[in-house]
């Protein structure tokens, strides 16, 4: 494996983006390989290291290259945090000959604030100036109980990103409202009973998509807490609430619907 730590810039915004990438062999030697970044979430208050290096690490097991990124949060505003991950979009692009990844499967995830922010790589209008100089568009998303918009929603994630309710010249991180006619497949999961992050939010996105005549798959679980990420020991920190057997099988459905991308 190739680990390598790289800063990503973006006019006045950083990040840091870890990489998890294949080393080519003669044993081991696979020219198409998919690439996955991950955005973990945290209300755009913060990263979540449980949705951070564990799902980078399972897909990386899966034969992905895999990416995380540490992108802006608050009391950084809305641009930086999509002008990062554009840029780091980009960067994977650049890095396909690294890992011998497929440059037409580099897919994103996120999850909670993370999965609001995966979708704005794939809603974003094609005029938003900030990022045209970047080839940020995903191949395909997976969203982990995203924060889309709408009521209700988790007015914490939009008022670490933009101060308040999306507005104006905003009014498109509403993601449900902007769903492109040409935006990538998507694979979306949540609880039905996410007290944190409303299941109506995945909804609302899923049933967008279906109004566009695009390709997703929604998964909704009965029961379940906000922030499972891999819903195994892995990331439950010991909570048994955290673990659910039927819940973890979100992963290998999310590797198959990517696979058939």
């Amino acid at each position: 494996m190739r680990y390598e730590t790289i800063k990503i810039t973006a006019g006045e915004y950083a990040g840091e983006l870890t990489a998890y990438e294949h080393t080519a062999s003669a044993a081991l030697s696979c020219p198409n390989r998919p690439a996955l970044l991950v955005l973990p979430g945290g209300g755009y208050g913060m990263c979540s290291e449980r949705e951070s290096e564990p799902i980078a690490l399972e897909f990386f097991n899966r034969g992905y290259n895999a990416y995380v990124l540490v992108y802006p949060c608050a009391p950084a505003r809305y641009p930086a945090q999509l002008c990062v991950a554009a840029a780091a979009m980009d960067c994977i692009r650049k890095r396909v000959r690294n890992g011998n990844t497929d440059n037409k499967k580099v897919f994103a995830a996120g999850f909670s604030a993370g999965g609001h922010l995966c979708a704005c790589l794939a809603n974003c209008p094609e005029n938003f100036a900030p990022v045209q100089k970047y080839n940020y568009r995903p191949d395909g998303i997976l969203l982990g109980y995203p924060v889309i918009g709408g009521e209700p929603t988790h007015g914490g994630s939009f008022y670490n990103l933009l101060g308040g309710k999306p507005t104006g010249d905003t009014a498109w991180l509403d993601l449900h409202t902007s769903v492109r006619a040409d935006n990538p497949p998507a694979f979306i999961w949540a609880t039905a009973d996410d007290q944190a992050v409303p299941v109506v939010n995945s909804l609302r996105y899923a049933a967008a998509y279906a109004r566009n005549n695009l390709r997703f798959a929604l998964h909704i679980y009965p029961k379940g807490p906000h922030g499972l990420s891999l819903a195994d020991a892995r990331t439950s920190g010991g909570d048994p609430a955290q673990e659910n057997g039927e819940i973890a099988q979100w992963v290998d459905m999310a590797d198959t619907f990517m696979r058939s991308i």
